[in-house]
């Protein structure tokens, strides 16, 4: 499970999942969870007064859709989930009690006994749907806690010298060992036995597709129905985390096919993307896309034309070109199949670092390529998570250039602190906002909103911020200023990101991250009361820990 505050993030995320959504695409049914917290107490309740119910997305294995049910005073709770696969893996989360459950299409119950929570092995009932399945899967999971483990690092050495068909029949069996064990002591039901023999086999091939990974080597197309189960209609982590290691193995081994192909886009496909979406086109123009278009062929001496078509809008362009790109790439070295998956994931990838204009563009061009109607209902589920503030975030990108050239902790969104000046040098940019905050200790993190970890990161400094009051604690984002001047307010709005937020351009960048000495595009710096550093490349805010035990010593 997810840290409490990345639960409480995603909270605040899933809620717009229940929206209607912006395609054709429908939810294939919905679950209903209720249930009831027996013996209530007061304590209980202030410590935690909702209930946590929790689903995954196969496009995203690392982020977890949380719908939060109030508890009544009664102890019930009652929440409504939307499904996309028939049966899907969800998780039940109550303060520090917790277990997963299999959804399927109908109504589940949850019951606990606030009495014996911490005193029993297995505290939950369930009633409803995979009743007896469910309840038999939190008996195995107290098995499985006592059952000896092997780390990866035994798994790494173990393999060091077979085939990849003999690493996954090893890894495989390694991971179903616990189960095989509790099937010795307790019968278990099909469903069970093929939820939990699925989710050991997806282990493994999280683990191969890793290894193939670090390796940089081709995995045998012979393993493929093995890695990857065609037609398997149930959703877990296990898969979702999978198919996501499947996929950045494939974008590796797509990268490698460039190396030895001058271009993986056909003419077609260019032309086609060239009239849709290019800039100011001629009659003639357009008439000669569609000519290369019903062609599908081009002289070497046309690339003059289709490159000065792609200079007119850039960067629109050059994000669909690299998409397609990918695509078309990917055709020749995979499956259909998995190509679908590939290119529903990239474009679900790409989301996050793109500001709404161009998440609704690059949405509008490849979502109509992901034909497997689960795989399209989950981008559309992922998408509407970026737009569906975008009303706010317009209002507040509206305000900043309202400011013009210059702001001074201008309030863009609540809580969003917004410093520029197209003018000045960044150091005394970066002064004048360390300077309004003396007397309070400065957590100052330099990262890059186009990355992955940098957007993480970003969120995780949130929960340190809360931990401490406004009066003693202050953070400060400082990102890099890449090419669309408007991604990180667009970001520091959607995700709620509070603090003061320093915009600076190229060369005023280089000019404040000197005294940062920063060893990377992803580092943490710790200023005291008195506007000192005290230490450069600090613990990251994901080690929570180790951050806020620095900064205790500089309160």
């Amino acid at each position: 499970m997810k840290n409490p505050y990345q639960i409480l993030f995603h909270v605040l995320l899933f809620a717009g999942c229940l929206l209607p959504t912006l395609s054709n695409a429908q939810a294939v049914d919905s679950i209903i969870v209720t249930g009831r917290i027996r013996n209530l107490s007061a304590r209980l309740y202030r410590e935690a007064s909702a209930v946590l119910v929790s689903r995954n997305n196969i496009l995203q294995a690392n982020r977890e859709l949380v719908r939060p049910a109030p508890l009544n005073v009664d102890g019930t709770f009652r929440v409504s989930l939307p499904l996309i696969y028939p049966q899907e893996e969800m998780y039940f989360n109550y303060g520090r009690i917790s277990t997963a459950f299999l959804a399927a299409p109908g109504t589940l119950t949850i019951e606990l006994d606030a009495d014996s929570l911490f005193s029993v092995a297995v505290p939950f009932r369930f009633g409803g749907v995979n009743a007896q399945v469910n309840q038999q899967f939190a008996r195995y999971k107290a098995f499985e806690a006592t059952y000896p483990k092997t780390t990866g690092k035994t798994l790494s050495t173990q393999v060091e010298n077979l085939g990849d068909a003999a690493a996954f029949s090893l890894v495989s069996s390694t991971y179903q060992g616990a189960f095989l064990a509790f099937a010795r002591k307790e019968k278990p039901f099909p469903l069970l036995t093929r939820w939990v023999g699925f989710s050991n086999r997806y282990n493994a091939a999280t683990f191969i597709y890793d290894k193939a990974t670090f390796e940089n080597e081709a995995l045998p197309k012979a393993l493929n129905d093995s890695l990857r189960p065609p037609n398997d209609q149930l959703l877990s982590a296990a898969r979702a985390t999978a198919m996501n290691q499947f996929a950045k193995y494939a974008t590796q081994r797509v990268s490698a096919d460039a190396n030895t192909r001058t271009n993986g886009l056909t003419v077609r496909a260019l032309s086609i993307m060239l009239e849709r979406y290019g800039k100011n086109l001629t009659a003639e123009e357009r008439l000669r896309l569609d000519d290369y278009a019903m062609t599908n062929s081009a002289r070497p001496a046309d690339l003059r034309f289709f490159d000065g078509l792609v200079k007119r809008n850039p960067d629109t362009l050059q994000r669909l070109v690299n998409y397609e790109t990918l695509i078309q790439r990917s055709i020749r070295q995979f499956d259909s199949t998995s190509v679908n998956y590939l290119a529903a994931y990239w474009l679900a990838s790409s989301l996050p670092g793109l500001t709404v204009d161009f998440a609704r563009l690059l949405y509008d061009y490849g979502r109509p390529q992901v034909k497997d109607p689960q795989l399209a209902q989950s981008v559309d589920e992922l998408y509407r998570l970026e737009v569906k503030d975008s009303t706010r975030i317009r209002a507040a990108i509206q305000t900043l250039k309202k400011a013009g050239n210059k702001a001074s902790a201008l309030e863009i969104s609540p809580g969003v602190f917004v410093t520029k000046s197209t003018l000045g040098r960044g150091s005394d940019l970066l002064d004048a906002v360390i300077n309004a905050n003396r007397g309070k200790v400065i957590y100052l993190l330099f990262l890059s909103p186009s990355d992955e970890a940098g957007r993480q990161a970003a969120l995780d400094a949130q929960r340190l911020r809360n931990e401490y009051s406004p009066r003693d604690f202050s953070l400060i984002y400082l990102p890099l200023p890449g090419t669309d001047q408007s991604l990180w307010p667009e970001m520091a709005t959607r995700y709620n990101l509070s603090g003061d937020h320093l915009l600076l351009n190229d060369t005023q960048l280089f000019d404040a991250v000197d005294r940062l000495r920063s060893e990377g595009e992803l580092s943490a710096t710790v200023i005291n009361r008195t506007g000192k550093i005290v230490k450069r490349n600090a613990p990251l805010p994901g080690a929570f820990d180790e951050a806020k035990k620095l900064l205790d010593k500089s309160l």
